[in-house]
């Protein structure tokens, strides 16, 4: 049987896709630094804070819980592993686990370029998680709310389950931006950022494996099957 993840989505024109991908990311970040346009940024979390409650509050502490670092790679890590006993697929396994990892980890670079700092959330109404000190620009949260979505979809793709993937991917995706919004761990530049670098992220990943590693991998012993 053909791994799933023979071959990933490959755009002809990936080169201009990352450099663009590049560019408005950058746009973003310098976005971010603008006082005026932070503080208006900053009023959009604070509408959706104050319009608030108790159950809006849990479920924006466990999305931001759940697709925190350290939980974002035992997800990652559990559904590869489901991928290899289950389906039998050492490439599958590996190809999911890269595909997510390319599309999250891109945004630790520009974070690190920008250094930008988080908003102060010592005004907001309701007070769901602690200060966070980390660099804020681009959400990392977003970052693999996309990029395992979008793994978890290619993997679906031929099967019944392909529209509850889909489904999953949406929801996820959307609640992770409100969430981390929400909270004011984030402005609205650094989710626009997260789409950028993710993409950016996937792109370049989708060239390499289909051009190297996909190959390459299947020619040895280890992942022929």
């Amino acid at each position: 049987m053909t791994p799933r993840f023979n071959r990933l989505p490959h755009l002809k024109a990936w080169l201009p896709v990352a450099v663009i991908s590049v560019l408005l990311t950058l746009v973003s970040g310098l976005v971010g630094t603008l006082s005026q346009v932070r503080d208006g940024e900053f009023a959009i979390d604070k509408a959706l804070n104050d319009g608030g409650n108790g159950a809006l509050n849990l479920l924006a502490k466990f999305a931001s819980e759940a697709y925190s670092p350290k939980f974002a790679i035992l997800m990652t890590a559990a559904v590869a592993l489901l991928v290899w006993l289950i389906g039998r697929s050492r490439l599958d396994a590996l190809a999911f686990g890269l595909t997510v990892a390319f599309g999250w980890l891109p945004a630790e670079a520009f974070k690190i370029m920008f250094n930008e700092p988080r908003a102060a959330i010592g005004s907001l109404v309701n007070q769901v998680m602690p200060q966070e000190v980390d660099a804020s620009f681009p959400s990392g949260h977003v970052c693999f709310s996309i990029a395992f979505g979008f793994a978890l979809v290619y993997l679906a793709r031929s099967s019944r389950a392909k529209w509850l993937a889909v489904a999953f991917w949406v929801v996820s995706v959307v609640v992770e931006i409100w969430a981390r919004l929400y909270v004011g761990a984030h402005l609205l530049n650094d989710v626009a950022g997260s789409f950028f670098t993710t993409t950016l992220g996937i792109v370049v990943f989708a060239f390499l494996w289909n051009k190297w590693f996909s190959v390459k991998l299947q020619s040895t012993k280890l992942f022929a099957k």
